[in-house]
């Protein structure tokens, strides 16, 4: 199999699984934890991981099809998404403001959906989502947890804006006010309202440490 992401606790690699494109996501053991711990930790997160990702898509997430799932092996199989990386997409010099803003209102719906059902990815960043087939598909929900706190909300949005703001600066506004747009199509602008007023609260307070 051919390795394509090496993590702090997983690596993924892309191979077959019943003559299709597959990915193999390995929990791997931490040598620096107890092994009997460790082994119980990698069976729970995989176990978590694969709940979350099939959560999401009964809450009409894009995501990735499940294969295979062996907590005891620390082991998901998934379906391998044809496709480029929305950070790899809105890097594209020949992207357009009308094209972002397309990106960031169907990204936007995609998470409204997700907290909606209670999931907050935990990692939301313009790499961890496919362009193709004519959707964006979310992947790697390792990090996920399942909340219904407006602060956890806050936090998953304050990350996509950060990496957008930060990456992808010259498409930032358009896609941001595209994406909150979206989120409203799907959650109500006043639960969107609600989420915004957070997310500028937990900015104020992360400049003022800052300070500090």
């Amino acid at each position: 199999m051919e390795l394509i992401y090496r993590g702090a606790e997983a690596d993924v690699f892309k191979g077959g699984w019943c003559d299709r494109p597959a990915v193999y996501k390995v929990r791997k053991p931490l040598t620096y934890r107890l092994p009997e711990l460790d082994g119980l930790i990698r069976s729970q997160r995989t176990s978590h991981e694969a709940q979350i990702i099939h959560q999401s898509r009964g809450a009409g997430v894009p995501a990735p099809w499940l294969y295979y799932v062996s907590p005891e092996e620390a082991l998901l199989v998934m379906e391998f998404v044809e496709g480029e990386r929305l950070k790899t997409v809105l890097m594209d010099p020949a992207m357009t403001g009308r094209r972002a803003r397309e990106l960031g209102a169907e990204f936007g719906r995609d998470i409204a959906r997700l907290h909606a059902a209670g999931i907050m990815h935990g990692d939301l960043t313009t790499s961890n989502v496919i362009v193709g087939g004519g959707r964006l598909t979310l992947i790697d929900f390792g990090l996920a947890i399942r909340s219904q706190r407006l602060e956890d909300q806050a936090v998953d949005l304050r990350l996509i804006k950060e990496t957008v703001t930060g990456a992808h600066n010259g498409v930032s506004k358009p896609f941001m006010r595209s994406l909150l747009a979206g989120y409203s199509e799907v959650l109500g602008g006043t639960r969107t309202a609600a989420a915004a007023r957070k997310l500028a609260e937990i900015e104020r307070r992360g400049r003022y440490a800052r300070v500090e």
